[in-house]
């Protein structure tokens, strides 16, 4: 049990720091807007299709409309 809440105190400094915050701040500018616009202006809630394969082409075809765009 010790060394768990050494890592939970550790994790909670590292989350405390600036540099996760400065990283954190950059990375939902960078990588959530194109997800947040994928999935809010087309009206992309879920996948129709089923299936690993069929919903990466479905995931497909969206990109290959957010590029277009």
């Amino acid at each position: 049990m010790g060394a768990w809440l050494e890592q939970k105190e550790k994790v909670k400094e590292l989350l405390a720091s600036e540099e996760y915050k400065t990283l954190m701040k950059k990375s939902s500018t960078e990588c959530e807007t194109v997800f947040n616009q994928t999935k809010g202006n087309p009206g992309f809630r879920n996948f129709h299709l089923r299936r690993k394969a069929k919903s990466g082409s479905e995931w497909g075809l969206l990109m290959i409309g957010y590029d277009f765009k």
